[in-house]
């Protein structure tokens, strides 16, 4: 791990001298106290490098200055840069000047090395001075204690030496100028401000990497791990501090980096098993201008990428079909029609859940698709599903997805659920109050929290779905009757839009009539030189919907398919109408039960008249295909199940003599 960020505010730097490099210190520091936050230190070598590692760590340190053999030891001890006091030929003179006035016995003892202004300046002057360098304290005191046997009397050096000189009674001359440690302390300063700069860059891509999904490691030219993010921790299962300065080999072998240090190629998008997780592996190595200085590794879990994989093959797949309607779909220039389709773009501008009421086959699905058209999630999917048309176990699976082996038949690699596959876009859950009690909860977690947990997943899948609902059902009805949960009832009905019933804007039924049996006649490829027959349209105006649109749909393809092209006397028209569409001639013509102001229209005749009509060939009804309009609620199921028998089983031909959807068919057998 990068080492800690010293706080905001002036750069800390340690001044580290004993004796007279002390002293100077004191004397010019005060000076810079404006530029930095010093502080002296008498401590040198291991003592001073302990102090200088324990306050790095707590990140109460940026530099250290020092002098001599002291600088030189901790350069190699510690990890913060250390600024020496850097002696110049000058300063190397002027003392030697200083220490001939005082006695002509003079020596010069430096650290490490010797200074060649020196004996340009000895020969120039016919001087004797011997010049003599140490490494440690120990060479320096063995030396001192040898020049005073020899007779000098001045000794020359820093800090170190010249106090060795004092304690043995000779004269020390110091070596370091003013300006010298002057300049040592701006230089300290200059690097505490680019070491800052130069952690602040660090911590920068390190909060990145800290964010990653995808594990990062980077070592060394000798594959010794420099930086460790929070995922290759989770991966090696290794605390970063526990990894940085080891050897990456020795935690993981298979993850080496060695080769590609020496080869200086890439590779990527290996597979490799990790622990119990299979992983795509990339190294890259790490190139300057005087080679390779280090290699990355990068660890992705193969089964996020596959998750991720599925995410777009699912929501690509979806965005195929795109929407078919718009809100200039919801035909009808009626007030209740016009209320509506601005109501409708008002709520499309927000993303607020929307739940749309009505009865069946009014054209909620239309208007969510609409809303959804003119919304700002027009380019991302619309997907919809029908509460009420599947079994439990398959609704859940369709709405929240699943992992492989979530269950037996699972599809390999799992599937993305429905809300998954309408990311960003918008999701219809129609026939919602049909929603079983289990899926109710569940639902409603997800628009609380906003994420998806996958069937037999572990990790939550965050989601930005827009949801519309749709109920024919009265939910707040069904709230008191304990079968909807109120908190969901809640959280959907937050924008209410109501689609009227047919009857209800009657002004609207020769338009649409004209319309649908238009798209009747291309849809079926009829001629139709003519328009919907006037006969007809007085039958349509008499009856009362209770199918609403699509059971006007029904009734008009009826007709085209009757009519179209056929020329057909008034009374003849009246007959192959009245054979066709049965429920526009009865005297119980689009009665509802316990609609108000419409008297009650038992079926019971037409079930008691089957045994009458029976044929020859083998007893069986000569024609039961009458609409399910009108038929009391009682009888709903028995008449149902007698059409579909006529049908021999057929659904669909069923559901076009009842005038229901295959949804609403299945519904109704279900509730039995």
């Amino acid at each position: 791990m990068p080492p800690p960020v010293s706080p905001p505010g002036l750069p800390r730097i340690w001044a580290l001298g004993i004796s007279r490099l002390q002293r100077a210190f004191a004397e010019l520091i005060p000076a810079y106290s404006h530029l930095a936050e010093f502080r002296i230190v008498g401590r040198a070598y291991d003592s001073a490098a302990d102090a200088i590692r324990r306050e790095a760590r707590e990140g109460k340190l940026d530099v250290v200055v020092s002098g001599g053999s002291n600088g030189a030891y901790l350069r190699q001890h510690v990890d913060l840069p250390v600024v020496l006091v850097k002696v110049t030929g000058f300063d190397v003179m002027s003392a030697l000047s200083t220490a001939r006035r005082i006695s002509p016995h003079v020596a010069l003892v430096t650290h490490a090395s010797t200074y060649a202004e020196v004996d340009e300046f000895t020969r120039a002057f016919s001087l004797s001075i011997p010049a003599y360098t140490y490494l440690t304290e120990d060479d320096a005191t063995a030396r001192v204690q040898t020049l005073k046997q020899e007779g000098v009397k001045v000794v020359v050096g820093p800090g170190l030496v010249t106090d060795l000189a004092d304690r043995l009674g000779l004269i020390g001359v110091f070596l370091y100028s003013g300006n010298s440690v002057r300049m040592a302390l701006e230089d300290a300063i200059e690097a505490a401000r680019l070491r800052r700069i130069e952690s602040g860059r660090r911590d920068y891509v390190n909060n990145i990497l800290a964010h990653l999904n995808e594990g990062v490691a980077a070592v060394d030219g000798e594959g010794r791990i420099q930086s460790f993010n929070p995922a290759m921790e989770r991966f090696l299962g290794t605390p970063a501090a526990n990894a940085v300065g080891r050897k990456l080999q020795a935690l993981s072998p298979g993850l080496s980096l060695d080769d590609v240090i020496q080869s200086g190629t890439k590779e990527l998008e290996a597979i490799q098993k990790v622990g119990d997780r299979m992983v795509v592996v990339n190294r890259i190595p790490l190139v300057n201008e005087s080679g390779t200085t280090g290699a990355l590794l990068t660890l992705q879990d193969a089964t996020a990428i596959q998750r991720v994989d599925r995410n777009l093959r699912s929501r690509s797949r979806t965005r195929l079909p795109g929407v078919r309607y718009s809100l200039e779909d919801l035909a009808g220039t009626s007030a209740a029609m016009a209320h509506l389709r601005d109501l409708a773009r008002r709520y499309a501008a927000v993303d607020s859940t929307v739940l749309i009421g009505g009865e069946s086959g009014t054209g909620k699905e239309v208007l969510a698709q609409g809303m959804h058209d003119a919304s700002p999630r027009r380019a991302f999917p619309f997907v919809a599903v029908n509460c009420a048309a599947f079994p439990e176990t398959l609704l859940e699976s369709e709405l929240f997805g699943y992992e492989e082996g979530a269950f037996t038949g699972a599809r390999r690699g799992g599937k993305a659920g429905l809300f998954e596959s309408a990311h960003n876009g918008t999701l219809f859950l129609d026939e919602v109050g049909d929603m079983p009690p289990a899926l109710q909860t569940r639902l409603l977690r997800v628009l609380q929290e906003k994420q998806v947990l996958p069937i037999g997943g572990l990790e939550a899948v965050p989601v930005n779905v827009r949801v519309i609902a749709a109920t024919h059902r009265d939910l707040a009805q069904r709230v008191r009757e304990g079968s909807f949960r109120q908190d969901l009832y809640y959280r959907l009905n937050i924008l209410r839009i109501e689609v009227p019933p047919l009857r209800e804007r009657a002004e609207d039924l020769p338009e649409l009539a004209d319309l649908l049996y238009r798209r009747a006649l291309e849809r079926l490829g009829l001629e139709h030189r003519d328009g919907l027959p006037e006969a007809a349209r007085v039958r349509l105006a008499g009856y009362h919907w209770p199918g609403n649109i699509r059971e006007l749909e029904n009734v008009t393809e009826r007709i085209a398919v009757l009519v179209a092209g056929r020329p057909l006397e008034p009374a003849e028209l009246q007959r192959e109408l009245h054979g066709a569409v049965p429920e526009l001639f009865g005297d119980d013509a689009g009665q509802v039960p316990g609609m108000p102001g419409m008297p009650g229209t038992p079926e019971t005749r037409i079930v008691a008249d089957i045994p009458a009509q029976e044929s020859a060939r083998g007893g069986r009804p000569r024609r039961v295909g009458r609409s399910l309009a009108g038929v009391a609620q009682a009888s709903e199921t028995e008449h149902i199940r007698r059409v579909l028998a006529e049908c021999g089983g057929d659904r669909n031909a069923a559901c076009h003599i009842l005038g229901i959807s295959p949804t609403t068919l299945w519904r109704r057998l279900k509730a039995e």
